[in-house]
């Protein structure tokens, strides 16, 4: 039983493209709820506003980390797909040097 990987770079640097596109999105969402909250101040007071806004604010960081890890992913993918071009061609120079 054999394993075979198959790998396009091309579709690589896609979804690279589509994570970086959506992290965009993720981080312009969640910075609207932040305002959104913030703007509620105006009508909404008392300990219940602050203690819904400092819950809301508690989630700030975890966004944060969740974005960076997402631009992470989406490197990660873009050297993944570097690093097999760069393979390839390698691997391709060394066979122009065989001998028949």
């Amino acid at each position: 039983m054999s394993i075979k990987i198959q790998v396009d770079p091309v579709r690589l640097d896609s979804a690279a493209g589509q994570i970086e596109q959506q992290t965009l999105s993720y981080e312009k969402n969640y910075r609207r709820l932040f305002q959104e909250v913030a703007a509620m101040g105006s009508g909404w007071q008392g300990k219940d506003n602050q203690a819904f806004v400092s819950q809301i604010q508690g989630f700030e960081k975890d966004f944060q980390q969740m974005a960076a890890l997402m631009r992470e992913y989406a490197a990660f993918l873009k050297l993944s797909a570097k690093t097999y071009r760069q393979t390839q061609d390698e691997r391709a120079q060394m066979a122009r040097r065989l001998v028949n």
